[in-house]
């Protein structure tokens, strides 16, 4: 069943990321030509255009034959091959090689829950929804899988944080290739660097934080609220009380000036460069989004959320057209995130070109 949303509330629709390598169990580099051969999809004797062909039967076919059915999330992941219900199927997941690359349009949705079927101005006109019936929405799906590489490449597009099957597809695409002597590979969560830079370009810091954990370690043994200082923290925050908020080339001075100051009384005062964790919140209030960082990890954890609106036409409905996501996802994977996840293929240009 699939069921096309009619809200007038405009949703914004967003990309996630992620990269993964295969696992062989030997740890032995392993690319995905390997993978095919190694467990009998492929020969040796194949050209690499078989191959991918091969490659791409391998993922589609349990969307095109059945759901896949991720029980703990109650969701599905499908691909319905009736055109009278899912307007999309010209737009299906198809192969483009030599690029190696598998995008479209999946189905996928909820299910588990009883609910009730009716109409809008016709509100006796209505039919059940059992729990095992799934509610499929169209999701865009975007895979990299180089036959001359170890690591391949997962965007998917989701609509909110219910309406999503982001977590399903991907472990999906993770369970495809654990078989035989390969291990489940490993999804990690990734933003191209392009958006990393440009929510720092627009980052302001909201507030910055310092937390002291060792509370007890300024008391004496025998003190006998020891053990209940050591249940505590200390948080100390500090709030821009104006208008004018410092960009995120200034959160180093900031953190400097503030890490000047000692806290307590004479007796027991702290520095806030002796405190344990220091953590600053921003927002990029271009995009209005925000992100809580932890100060050691500052860089790394710069993963902002890639909202669609004014990079892709939406509709009325909520939902991307799916032809500008599609032009939209395949500029940016070869303008931006290709050299950044193959830094080997740049390697090779230039000696090509030498």
């Amino acid at each position: 069943m699939i069921i096309t949303k009619n809200n007038k509330t405009m949703a914004n629709p967003k990309l996630e990321f992620f990269r993964f390598k295969l696992n062989h169990k030997s740890e032995n580099y392993k690319t995905f030509r390997d993978f095919m051969v190694e467990t009998g999809k492929a020969t040796r004797r194949q050209q690499d255009n078989r191959i991918f062909a091969a490659l791409y039967k391998y993922v589609m076919e349990k969307p095109k034959n059945d759901f896949e059915t991720n029980d703990s999330l109650k969701k599905v992941v499908t691909l319905i091959g009736n055109t009278r219900y899912n307007k999309h199927y010209e737009e299906r997941p198809k192969p483009k090689y030599p690029a190696c690359i598998i995008s479209g349009v999946m189905n996928g949705g909820p299910y588990g829950k009883e609910r009730i079927l009716t109409k809008l101005g016709e509100k006796d006109n209505m039919s059940n929804i059992t729990s095992s019936q799934p509610v499929l929405q169209y999701y865009y799906i975007f895979l990299y899988l180089p036959l001359d590489h170890n690591e391949g490449f997962l965007m998917v597009h989701s609509d909110s944080a219910e309406e999503t099957i982001t977590q399903a597809y991907r472990k999906y695409v993770a369970d495809l290739f654990k078989v035989g002597s390969y291990k489940k590979p490993v999804m990690q969560t990734f933003v191209p660097k392009h958006f990393r830079d440009e929510y720092k370009d627009g980052a302001v810091l909201q507030s910055m934080s310092f937390v002291n954990t060792e509370l007890s370690d300024d008391m004496e043994e025998d003190n006998p609220m020891r053990e209940i200082a050591g249940e505590y923290e200390v948080k100390v925050t500090f709030t821009p009380k104006g208008a004018v908020k410092a960009n995120f080339d200034m959160f180093q001075n900031v953190r400097n000036f503030f890490m000047r100051n000692r806290l307590g009384t004479e007796q027991f005062s702290r520095g806030l460069n002796e405190f344990s964790r220091c953590s600053v919140s921003t927002k990029n209030e271009e995009t209005n989004t925000g992100k809580i960082i932890e100060w050691n990890n500052l860089d790394q954890e710069i993963l902002p959320v890639v909202y669609l609106k004014d990079r892709v036409q939406i509709g009325e409905d909520g939902t991307p057209v799916f032809s500008s996501l599609d032009t939209f996802c395949h500029d940016l994977f070869n303008t931006q995130i290709l050299s950044e996840i193959r830094p080997d293929l740049d390697v090779q240009r230039v000696d090509q070109d030498a």
